[in-house]
């Protein structure tokens, strides 16, 4: 179910499923080809066409995310740290508030993926009524290791191109894509540490490895996983009350009533 396409009542009566899916994304450069919100439109569609096969909500893609890497070239929108932490937890409060105790953060933008982990734990003291489940942003590994000719993705590359030739092959301007190959740049080894310039100094152009190996049929194979894998965790978290058991032993624990 479509949130913002729904009536009140639908969207009540959808309640006793408990599940609800909020798709992240990001807007950022993906090359010189693909569209700045590729990664939430992406996982918007992803997360309807598991709806299609199991009985869930699904609120608008949430643009508005963590993009710090790459703020420095045009079409970036990036939200700082305890803003955006504090408006996705109001965002799952009122999702919590509408009466669905389980909520799938499905985020398609990598640079996410630090802070969900922040926000999760920055929610398991606050004696919540809902659980927050955080899958990882492809499910379906060994389907798209087997369709990658490319050895390096990441990026507006191979992988992230065929999804959109699939899903959204209007928005793509193949012709714009440069030729040969790009790879990593950075000229420093600092290894095993990080820094927090390393994308930066490893992709200047937000591109990496070679999408014209994409192609839309590589794209359906990938998000016809990727939809699989979603409703098999749709229907386990439906089938899984003990998230929410320690949740609130978890609270009890710290003298939450």
């Amino acid at each position: 179910m479509q949130w913002e396409k729904s009536t009140a009542a639908e969207i009540k009566s959808l309640v006793k499923e408990e599940v609800c899916i909020i798709p992240l994304g990001s807007l950022e450069k993906h090359g010189e080809h693909l569209p700045t919100g590729i990664d939430g439109l992406v996982a918007h569609k992803i997360a309807l066409l598991a709806a299609e096969q199991e009985p869930v909500a699904v609120l608008p893609p949430l643009f508005y995310t963590y993009v710090k890497p790459m703020k420095n070239l045009p079409g970036a929108i990036s939200i700082e740290t305890d803003l955006l932490l504090s408006f996705l937890e109001n965002v799952c409060d009122e999702v919590g508030r509408n009466g669905f105790r389980k909520i799938i953060l499905a985020n398609g933008h990598g640079g996410n993926n630090a802070l969900l982990n922040v926000f999760a734990q920055h929610l398991i003291d606050k004696d919540k009524p809902y659980a927050v489940y955080i899958p990882p942003i492809f499910m379906a590994h060994d389907v798209i290791r087997k369709l990658l000719e490319t050895p390096e993705t990441g990026h507006a590359c191979e992988l992230e191109t065929s999804f959109a030739l699939y899903l959204y092959p209007e928005l793509c301007q193949m012709d714009k894509l440069p030729e040969g190959f790009s790879t990593s740049q950075k000229d420093y080894d600092v290894s095993p540490a990080s820094t927090s310039v390393d994308w930066y100094a490893s992709y200047p152009d937000a591109y990496v490895g070679d999408a014209h190996k994409a192609s839309a049929e590589k794209g359906r194979k990938m998000v016809e996983a990727q939809v699989e894998r979603l409703v098999e965790l749709i229907r386990k978290i439906k089938a899984d009350d003990k998230v929410l058991k320690h949740l609130s032993e978890f609270a009890l624990s710290l003298g939450h009533d």
